[in-house]
This record gives structure tokens, sequence and C-alpha cells, in this order.
């Protein structure tokens, strides 16, 4: 049992780990995008794309990590499912 617990702790820490690797890469690149394009000026501001779509898949990956299981998860799904179909039953009783 300790030992599936101490599992559990090391994988959620490697998986923070992992997203603030993410975080600092995303946070350089969304800052060498608006650099160059400071330096290089365009009339167009392309920078706001990749920066919106890479702040999609940062988002992501952070809801992944820290709220695991709470949006798309089969077994809540289940739980919610099962739940309704028992308040219908109390409810025709």
């Amino acid at each position: 049992m300790q030992a599936l617990i101490e599992q559990q702790i090391y994988e959620r820490a490697r998986r923070r780990v992992a997203f603030r690797i993410h975080f600092v890469a995303y946070l350089i690149g969304v800052l060498i995008n608006w650099v160059v394009w400071i330096v290089y000026p365009t009339p167009h501001v392309w920078p706001i794309w990749p920066t919106l779509g890479w702040s999609i898949g940062i988002t992501s990956h952070y809801l992944g990590v820290y709220y695991p299981g709470q949006l798309f998860s089969i077994d809540k799904e289940i739980e919610r499912m099962i739940r309704k179909e028992l308040n219908k039953k109390d409810q025709n009783a």
C-alpha cells in the first residue's frame, strides 16, 4: 500500500515538473515571437496567433496535471449517469 502511494506521488510530481518545463518553454517561445515582431515590425500583429494557439495547449496541459479526470473522466460520467437513473427511479416510485 505504501509503495502504491509513493508511486502515485512520484507520478504526480513528475507530471507537475513536466508542466513547469512546458510552461518555461511557452514563456520563452512567446517572448521570442514578440521580440522578433518588435524588432522587425509588420502591420499585421502575427505573434498573437502562435501565442493564442500555444496558450490553448498550455492551458489544457495545466488542467490535465492539476485537475486530472475532472472534465473528461469516464468514471465520473458513469457516476453521474447512475445518480441520474437512481433519481428517476425515486421520482417514479
